[in-house]
């Protein structure tokens, strides 16, 4: 699948604001950034300095509010926009249980 049929796959599921850390870990440099917006399959978040290219594979790690242990998740990069510092992720071989957590704080049960 490319990146821009992945970007409107993840377009279509529902999304959750948020705005949180994010450590995003691309070629073994971890970079802080800050979240935007989650669903269960992906991210989006604000990123200072040069964004890691679209296809791209990366590690995203944060906490969801409440959970103390952060989630780590690879993905790879489906957008980016460099004039307004900011990406998409889709998540990769998410575990059932991940799966559903995320699923769970996106539709406001957790």
């Amino acid at each position: 699948m490319d990146g821009q049929a992945r970007r409107q796959q993840q377009q279509r599921r529902p999304r959750a604001p948020f705005s949180g850390w994010v450590e995003l870990t691309a070629d073994g440099r971890r970079r802080r950034g800050t979240a935007l917006d989650l669903s269960a399959g992906g991210i989006a978040l604000e990123l200072g300095g040069e964004l890691p290219a679209v296809g791209h594979p990366v590690t995203s790690e944060f906490a969801l509010p409440g959970i103390s242990i952060p989630l780590a998740l690879d993905g790879r990069i489906v957008w980016a926009d460099a004039r307004a510092r900011r990406l998409g992720v889709c998540f990769e071989r998410v575990d059932p249980g991940l799966a559903e957590l995320l699923e769970n704080f996106v539709s406001g049960r957790l």
